[in-house]
């Protein structure tokens, strides 16, 4: 084989390897990808439950402080 056909086998084969590499690096990406959608909502979802139970917290206290100062407590939302 001379060394201008090793050369292009070589090329070749460098291109094989190369296109596994991107095929695997894209699949890769995808599944990041679709984790890192899956977590926003999950992070969207724990923040809006917690902005709910400080809400709650927030009336009950209010209602407490008003309670121990003598005064009626607000009604609950």
């Amino acid at each position: 084989m001379s060394n201008i056909e090793q050369a292009i086998k070589d090329l070749q084969d460098a291109l094989i390897v190369i296109a596994e590499i991107e095929k695997r690096q894209s699949t890769r990406l995808r599944e990041h990808s679709e984790r890192i959608v899956r977590l926003e909502a999950e992070s969207l979802e724990f923040r809006r439950r917690t902005d709910q139970n400080l809400a709650k917290i927030t009336d009950k206290l209010n209602g407490l402080i008003g309670y121990v100062g003598g005064m009626n407590p607000p009604p609950s939302q």
